[in-house]
């Protein structure tokens, strides 16, 4: 049999191996579409992976612009041409963009027998920082592009439990929960934290949903002399630089691919920062799995899903603007953390998802 992944964004290339080394063991023919356009450097990618067919994506520079949207509808349009020449058994379909599920929509009428999944990474613009901007009429027409096709699949996954809150009004099929996983062994051996201060870890993405001026308030409150490193990049990067660089001592690495460089860094730290501008619809984020997979615990202000991992299986600590961390809490979970690795293992290992990627492809299969 034949199987499609499709995605619009190289950020979802780890997660596509997974699923590809899933249909894989099933023995499936499968072809990878992507993008030869990198959304967070905002330019053409030299990194494709040799088996992916990439497809001509015309570039935008700013992620709320009329060019993203019809780059993406471009995109889409031009990934089912292909898909329509392969005739796949199974289409894995990643989204956003929201036009990949109008497309997936109109070519399922056309051939009823291919079994759809759609594995839901965003939810756009239910994401969006600014509230207000939601109910404008192109925002509603952005989110209908989702709303109203999602039927066409067979089985939807979601990246989070909290995005089930709205599929689930928008989707009569089955619904399940496969979080973002990892293929990487830790050396749990390798720490080599200073305790004479506190070493926080920003990791990730610099851009406009990330709440600067709360984490400068937090690093602020803290009772102790904090040096915070900095793994990424973003449009915003020169602002979180200045901002941070007034209240702590802060080390830029910009952004580190080996995973081995970016373990060296983490096995400083005492805890991550997950911390988003309120109104963002974000159940969890990559970077607190780098954090757990690290055996760091979080300092977060996000709901969902880590809200409630933090609080159920004391993996960090929930914030707000108003609270005053004490770095001797911080460094006594940071040094008490088996339970981290066990957590990240049963949740977010490459096997935990393969076995849970199996049951759903299982399912449709059936």
């Amino acid at each position: 049999m034949k199987a499609v992944i499709l995605t619009c964004y190289e950020s979802n290339e780890e997660r596509v191996e997974f699923v590809y080394e899933t249909l894989k063991q099933k023995d499936f023919d499968i072809d990878v579409i992507t993008t030869d356009f990198s959304h967070i450097k905002k330019s053409k990618r030299n990194n494709i992976p040799n088996n992916y067919i990439s497809i001509n994506t015309k570039p935008y520079s700013k992620n709320l612009s009329l060019k993203r949207i019809t780059s993406h509808r471009k995109f889409s349009k031009d990934a089912f041409s292909i898909v329509e020449d392969i005739k796949p058994d199974l289409i894995w379909l990643m989204i956003p963009a929201n036009s990949l599920a109008k497309q997936a929509n109109e070519y399922k009428k056309n051939n009823p027998s291919v079994k759809i999944i759609i594995d839901v990474i965003d939810m756009w613009p239910e994401s969006l920082p600014v509230n207000l901007s939601k109910q404008l009429l192109p925002f509603k027409i952005w989110k209908n592009l989702r709303s109203n096709n999602l039927n066409c699949a067979d089985y939807i996954v979601s990246e989070c439990d909290m995005y089930q809150e709205i599929l689930s009004k928008e989707y009569n099929g089955k619904l399940s929960t496969i979080y973002w996983s990892k293929d990487y062994s830790i050396d749990k051996d390798k720490q080599n934290i200073e305790d004479n201060h506190l070493s926080l870890c920003y990791l990730g993405s610099i851009n406009n949903i990330i709440d600067t001026d709360l984490i400068a308030k937090i690093i602020s409150n803290i009772d102790d002399d904090v040096k915070l490193h900095v793994i990424g990049e973003g449009e915003n990067t020169e602002y979180f630089l200045n901002q941070l660089q007034n209240v702590c001592d802060v080390t830029y690495y910009g952004p580190i691919r080996d995973e081995d460089k970016k373990a060296e860094i983490l096995n400083k730290c005492h805890a991550g920062l997950n911390i988003y501008k309120k109104g963002l619809y974000i159940g969890l984020t990559v970077k607190c799995i780098d954090y757990f997979e690290n055996g760091l615990p979080i300092i977060n202000n996000i709901d969902g899903d880590t809200r409630n991992m933090v609080d159920n299986y004391n993996l960090g600590f929930n914030v707000d603007d108003k609270t005053i961390l004490d770095s001797k809490q911080i460094k006594t979970l940071r040094n008490n953390n088996l339970h981290i690795y066990d957590f990240y293992k049963n949740n977010f290992s490459k096997e935990s998802f393969i076995e849970k990627c199996n049951k759903v492809i299982d399912e449709v299969l059936k």
